[in-house]
């Protein structure tokens, strides 16, 4: 929670078994959940982040590709629905600083 409000990251992900968990990984403890959508991976994309021993992490999974702005709409919908009052998009690749 940051200044009251319920933050979500929504984290798009497809093929990313590699990358996934050092993302998950590395969360800022101000986040108060992470909504990972498995966009029908062929690799173990959903295997590696349902690992994740974090109890703020949530897998959905496409069961076919649908493209990276269908699973942003999945995760924004699975985010709001689940009491967020903002929510970020991350990538599942880090690239991005989760700092910001």
């Amino acid at each position: 929670m940051l200044e009251g409000r319920r933050i979500a990251v929504v984290v798009p992900a497809y093929d990313e078994e590699r990358l996934i968990e050092r993302t998950l990984l590395s969360m800022p403890a101000c986040v108060d959940e992470v909504v990972v959508v498995d966009d029908g991976s062929t690799d173990r994309t959903r295997v590696r982040a349902l690992a994740i021993e974090d109890p703020r992490v949530r897998v959905i999974t496409h069961a076919t590709n649908c493209g990276v702005g269908a699973a942003i709409a999945t995760g924004y919908r699975v985010a709001f629905e689940r009491h967020a009052d903002i929510a970020i998009v991350m990538g599942a690749d880090g690239q991005m600083d989760p700092q910001d």
